[in-house]
């Protein structure tokens, strides 16, 4: 699956959360993170993250 950020700046943040939640993710641009495993898990973390950062918009899109 792939996370898209629309501020770049947050991907580093982003990373690293999800690091700490025992995940993978790999930045794959700017702005782009890929990253495996079950789609309501990884919107469930992404979910609480942006509760944390409420003014940075993220958009789960699926791998081609």
């Amino acid at each position: 699956m792939k996370i898209h950020l629309l501020d770049p700046a947050y991907t580093d943040r982003l990373a690293a959360y999800l690091r700490s939640l025992g995940q993978r993710p790999s930045i794959s641009g700017p702005a782009l993170l890929e990253i495996e495993g079950e789609f309501a898990e990884i919107e469930i973390y992404v979910g609480v993250w942006r509760v944390l950062y409420p003014d940075v918009e993220v958009e789960l899109l699926p791998s081609s």
